[in-house]
Order: structure tokens, then C-alpha cells, then sequence
């Protein structure tokens, strides 16, 4: 995740050297010392620039910060082009203090920014990582994947299909609306739907089966079909019906709870969702208990008000 902010320098994206200014902040204060918790023997020093000194951990944050942006894969190679940024990085921030160009102010903005979004990261990912356990997983589960899918329906349908081909062509249209309004009449008499199917059906993907269309559910089926499928009781047939490509006869074979996408191929997205949730509570949380006064607000209020007057 991105978390600091790039300097503003000339042609910064022009460039791969000039890219490693996106993580001045970072190597500058990390240069120097490990960074919390780490030993001098987990952090060696991987470069010294001028007296500075480049840890390993300086290298994985330029990774984190920027690493994203580059096109190198193989490892050795992407080692290098950031070791060489983050060195770059150094030489150009030591520049600018020797030649007194940094502005002391707008640097430490900068670097209180960066460190508040930093830490911001850092507490969101823990909250969760420590949020995503295998019962808070189940639960957001059951509470919306089954829940959402057994509020819905699913119908087992048959179908009969009459092409329009032409779609425009009106004497098409009326063709297969005859054809459509024959095979209606032949399942009046007492005809079995599938014999029907097998002898006029004109949907090839189906046909085969009897005219079986499988498990649907409502989004699957355009408009037209689900305004009349889902009006239908088991093992009753549909009035002959058109939409854009042909006239249809539906029969509704079955319907059932529609069923869950199962646990396992949902993990990382439940996970994701749980975090998500954890992330959300905190902040929602600190909003509530924080006193917060936005004086740029009373400003505001106050000069609409002298304008009124």
C-alpha cells in the first residue's frame, strides 16, 4: 500500500532513477538505525551512501511503496533496480540539504502525514488480520451468502423455442407465432412436453434434453422469461410468450432455495469482507468517541453569515 508522499520534483514519472524519489521520506529517516524491534543482525545494512547507511528493511518499504509500479519480475533484477533507487533516493535527499533548497516546514508536513497514514495502515491491517478467524468467516457466511441465497428461488425449467430470423422480418414474427400456437394446441390434447419438443423445438442446445433449460434463477433469464417462469406452479406450462429472438413455451419442472456458492471458493472474499467489517467498526468507533471541531466550517458559517447581512 502506498502510504508516503512523492516530493515534488521535475520530470519525477519520467524516469525509473527518478521514480525512487517516490520513498525519500521513508529511506532518509530509516537510514541510519533498524527500524522497531529489529536487531542490527535482522536488519544488516545492504549500502552506505556519504555516511548514511541503507538497511534492509529500507529496501522492502521502497518494495511495498513503489515496487508495484515495477515492470522487473525476476528477483535478482528487481533487487537491484531498487537498491539502485533507494541509493538514488539518498544522494538527491543529501543534495538538496547541501545546496539548502529543502523547505524545513513543508518537509515535516510530509513527514507527520506520511507517519499518521503509516500508522493508520498498519492499525487497519492488524484489526484485520486479527479479525479474520475461521468463526467470523462462518458467521459473515451464513449471514449473507446463505441468507441472500436462500431468500431467492430457483426454477428447474423446460422450453420450447421458435426462432425469429430475421428478428425485424414481421412475417417471421408471425411464422413462428403459428408454429408456437401449433405446438401449444398438441400440448392441450394431452401431449408429453419433451415428445413436443423433440419433434418442433428449433433450440438446438436443448432440444436433445427434451427441451430441459436446467436450474435458473432470475437474473439468468431475461425479463420476458422470468416475468412469466416465475409466475408458474409446478408442472404447469406458460401461454405461448415472444421476446426479442423467438416465441417460447415454458413448463416449470421444480423449484428449490437457491443454492449457497460453497465455503471453500469464497475464503479470501470472506475474509476480505471480514476485515473490511473489523476495519469499518474501528473507525466508525474512534468518529463517535472523538471530539472533533472543524473550525474551517466556523469560518465558513461565519462568512455566509457577514454576507447575509
Amino acid at each position: 500500500m502506498n502510504v508516503l508522499p512523492a516530493f515534488g520534483m521535475p520530470n519525477l514519472a519520467l524516469t525509473a532513477r527518478a521514480g525512487a524519489a517516490a520513498v525519500c521520506v521513508a529511506v532518509v529517516l530509516g537510514a541510519g538505525g533498524p527500524t522497531f524491534g529489529q536487531s542490527p543482525s535482522a536488519d544488516p545494512v545492504i549500502a552506505v551512501v556519504n555516511g548514511s547507511k541503507i538497511h534492509e528493511s529500507d529496501l522492502q518499504l521502497a518494495d511495498e511503496v513503489i515496487g508495484r509500479n515495477l515492470l522487473v519480475r525476476d528477483p535478482v533484477e528487481r533487487r537491484e533496480t531498487l537498491s539502485k533507487m533507494v541509493i538514488d533516493t539518498v544522494l538527491l535527499a543529501q543534495a538538496a540539504k547541501d545546496r539548502k533548497i529543502e523547505d524545513e516546514a513543508d518537509l515535516q508536513r510530509r513527514v507527520v502525514f506520511a507517519r499518521n497514514q503509516g500508522l493508520t495502515n498498519h492499525l487497519l491491517a492488524v484489526v484485520g488480520q486479527r479479525a479474520v478467524t475461521e468463526e467470523a468467516m462462518r458467521k459473515a457466511y451464513d449471514e449473507v451468502v446463505v441468507k441472500a441465497a436462500t431468500s431467492e428461488t430457483e426454477l428447474h425449467l423446460r422450453h420450447l423455442v421458435f426462432m425469429i430470423a430475421p428478428p425485424q422480418d414481421d412475417a417471421a414474427v408471425k411464422a413462428a407465432e403459428a408454429k408456437a400456437t401449433a405446438a401449444m394446441e398438441r400440448l392441450n390434447k394431452g401431449e408429453e412436453f419433451t415428445a413436443v419438443v423433440t419433434d418442433v423445438s428449433e433450440d438446438p442446445a436443448t432440444k436433445a434434453r427434451g427441451g430441459d433449460y436446467d436450474w435458473r434463477q432470475r437474473g439468468e433469464l431475461g425479463k420476458e422469461y422470468a416475468d412469466v417462469a416465475f409466475k408458474l406452479k409446478k408442472g404447469e406450462v406458460s401461454q405461448p410468450f415472444k421476446t426479442a429472438v423467438g416465441w417460447h413455451i415454458l413448463k416449470l419442472e421444480d423449484e428449490r432455495p437457491r443454492k449457497p456458492v460453497d465455503y471453500e471458493k469464497l475464503r479470501d472474499r470472506l475474509a476480505a469482507m471480514v476485515a473490511t467489517a473489523a476495519q469499518m467498526e474501528l473507525v466508525d468507533k474512534l468518529r463517535a468517541e472523538a471530539k472533533v471541531e472543524r473550525l474551517d466550517q466556523l469560518r465558513d458559517a461565519d462568512k455566509g453569515a457577514a454576507n447575509v447581512r
